[in-house]
């Protein structure tokens, strides 16, 4: 058992993102003095719907956004959220999409955007409270008779 001794909890909408067009796909970090988060969360353009996905805790949220993300900071407190351009950086803009999966991976929650073409995008936790990594892996059907 992880830290948390209930199920992971879904907030906010359900993206009916199969085979639609992802056009963008932006992390943003988290930077203080003592903390550095990669993706704290991420954004996704799909067919002109913004979504935020981020997880707190045992919760997943998967909402609509109004507009496209905007890096920040908090001078006093030395804190940044600074952006990065996943879609261009790892070549996802422009794919299309087979769906979403989502699970929970090191105790917390895991979000996983999957394309046509066998690639895998997930982001999940490594210490149980928000995303603080991805990976991105290629998977190939088998075609066993």
């Amino acid at each position: 058992m992880g830290p948390y001794d209930y199920d992971l909890i879904f907030r906010g909408g359900e993206p009916l993102f199969t085979e639609k067009v992802l056009e963008q796909l932006i992390g943003q970090a988290f930077h203080s003095q003592h903390q550095e988060t990669f993706p704290h969360q991420v954004f996704a353009l799909v067919e002109g719907q913004w979504w935020r996905m981020m997880i707190d805790g045992p919760m997943l949220y998967m909402q609509r956004w109004d507009q496209a993300p905007e890096a920040w900071d908090i001078p006093e407190d030395e804190v940044s959220f600074p952006l990065r351009d996943l879609g261009e950086e790892l070549e996802l803009g422009g794919e299309t999409l087979s769906g979403w999966s989502y699970g929970v991976r090191h105790h917390a929650p895991s979000l996983s955007l999957n394309f046509q073409n066998g690639r895998q995008i997930t982001f999940f936790s490594t210490d149980g409270e928000s995303w603080s990594s991805f990976e991105l892996s290629r998977w190939e059907v088998s075609r066993l008779k």
